[in-house]
C-alpha cells in the first residue's frame, strides 16, 4: 500500500487510477439503481394511464361499476362545456360510490371553470387522497392545483403543486414547463 500513496513530484502516483476506477464503478452502480427506480415508475406511470373514468376496473363491485360509469357521462359533459349536467352527473356518481377519484377531480374543474379556485382545491384535495398509488393520476391532480393556485396569484403553493406533480410524473409536460 505505500507505494499507491507515495508522491512524487507534488502528486499521487496511481492512486488517482484507483480513485478514478472506485469512483466510476460506485456512480455506475448508483445510476443503474436510479435508471431501475426511473423505469420502475415510468412502467407504473404508464400503467395508471389506462386507469381512467371510461374504463370500470373489471374486479369492481357493481355500485363502483355504477359510480364509474355516471362519471364518465359527467365527464363528457364537461367536456362539451354542459357544466350543470356535468354536476349532477357526478354528484350522482359520488352518491353512488363517495370513493371515486374521478368525482373530485371532475367537481374541481367545473368548480374552477365557476370562478370557486378555493373550492376547487379543496375537492382535488380529496382526490389527491383517493388517487393514492396512481403516480399518473396524483401528477394529474397537483398540476391542475399548480394551476388553480396560479389563478389565485399564490406562486409558492403553485410552485410546491407543481413539484409535488413532477415527483409523481416526471413526465408530465405542464408541470415540467412550469418548472423551468
Amino acid at each position: 500500500m505505500g507505494s499507491l500513496f507515495r508522491v512524487r513530484n507534488g502528486r499521487h502516483v496511481a492512486f488517482g487510477h484507483l480513485l478514478l476506477a472506485v469512483l466510476f464503478i460506485s456512480g455506475c452502480a448508483a445510476l443503474s439503481r436510479e435508471s431501475a427506480r426511473e423505469n420502475e415508475l415510468k412502467r407504473a406511470v404508464l400503467e395508471d394511464q389506462a386507469f381512467t373514468v371510461d374504463a370500470v376496473p373489471a374486479d369492481a363491485p357493481a355500485h363502483r361499476a355504477a359510480s364509474f360509469r355516471l362519471a364518465a357521462e359527467g365527464y363528457r359533459a364537461l367536456r362539451g362545456g354542459k357544466l350543470q349536467e356535468a354536476e349532477d352527473r357526478l354528484e350522482k356518481a359520488l352518491s353512488v360510490d363517495p370513493r371515486n377519484p374521478f368525482c373530485y377531480l371532475y367537481l374541481a374543474e367545473i368548480r374552477a371553470r365557476e370562478g370557486e379556485t378555493r373550492q376547487a382545491i379543496i375537492l382535488l384535495h380529496q382526490a389527491e387522497v383517493l388517487f393514492q398509488g396512481h403516480p399518473y393520476w396524483l401528477g394529474e391532480v397537483y398540476t391542475r392545483e399548480g394551476r388553480y393556485w396560479e389563478t389565485l396569484d399564490s406562486w409558492d403553493e403553485a410552485r410546491a403543486a407543481y413539484s409535488k406533480a413532477l415527483q409523481h410524473n416526471p413526465w408530465n409536460e405542464e408541470s415540467g414547463q412550469k418548472m423551468q
